[in-house]
């Protein structure tokens, strides 16, 4: 990181991590190598790791990395389990799933992968959010990748929509602004129960989101994340934005 950036967010909160990277592709490279380490770590100190993943264009580079890794070390990663902190409800095989990039991808079968039920599983929506529930029940989210969207919103917690207080860990959302209209999502409780999370954003759409965040703007949803241990905000030169 040159002087020059460290002089420029040297007054920000000291509880935020700011990484910049170049580009939206260095990005993608650093967070997945990154986060593989800290899943080895993790693994030789506690036997498991639990990591949440996101959607997205830069979610889905990351995604895809990931099951690269994976599926090129088979004898590897025992004790992983996946999970993602919001997912459409449409059937298992649409690609408009979050969990798409790694539905019946990865072939590494040390991985765990907890998909969300689908209307083809079969499934309700409120049968969904029950399967998610369980299926975190006593979990301690080791890291809870992010994605943040040009408004804000995190997961599936919208601007002027998301209940911040809300002490669920799962909700429904069945007029999301942002198509389609049905998901499950995290509530912020359960995103800030991670030990660590890290906010990823890429591209100028996500500049006035990611200023925001720096500012601690309390207008969105996103400024509300602080994880347990750790929060960083990752982003490329094109979503950096600083007066």
């Amino acid at each position: 990181m040159s002087d020059e950036f460290e002089e420029i967010v040297g007054d920000f909160d000291d509880e935020l991590d700011l990484t910049l990277y170049s580009d939206a592709q260095e990005l993608a490279e650093e967070v997945t190598a990154q986060a593989l380490l800290a899943i080895e770590n993790g693994l030789l100190a506690r036997g498991e790791f639990h990591l949440v993943l996101t959607g997205g264009s830069l979610g889905v580079q990351i995604s895809q990395a990931l099951v690269a890794a994976f599926n090129s070390a088979p004898e590897l990663y025992e004790g992983l389990h996946i999970y993602w902190s919001d997912e459409r409800f449409v059937e298992l095989e649409s690609p408009e799933r979050n969990a798409a990039p790694l539905h019946n991808a990865v072939k590494n079968p040390n991985v765990i992968i907890h998909e969300s039920l689908a209307p083809n599983s079969p499934a309700t929506i409120e049968e969904a959010v029950k399967d998610y529930e369980d299926a975190l029940a006593n979990v301690t989210i080791d890291l809870n990748i992010l994605g943040v969207g040009p408004d804000g919103h995190v997961a599936s917690l919208f601007p002027g929509i998301a209940d911040i207080d809300d002490r669920r860990s799962i909700f429904a959302i069945t007029d999301s602004p942002k198509p389609p209209a049905v998901r499950l999502s995290f509530t912020m409780k359960l995103i800030n129960e991670a030990r660590e999370v890290w906010i990823v954003a890429a591209g100028e759409s996500k500049a006035d989101a990611v200023a925001k965040i720096i500012e601690g703007d309390l207008s969105i949803p996103a400024s509300y994340v602080s994880a347990s241990e750790r929060t960083r905000l990752i982003v490329d030169q094109a979503a950096f934005f600083t007066e």
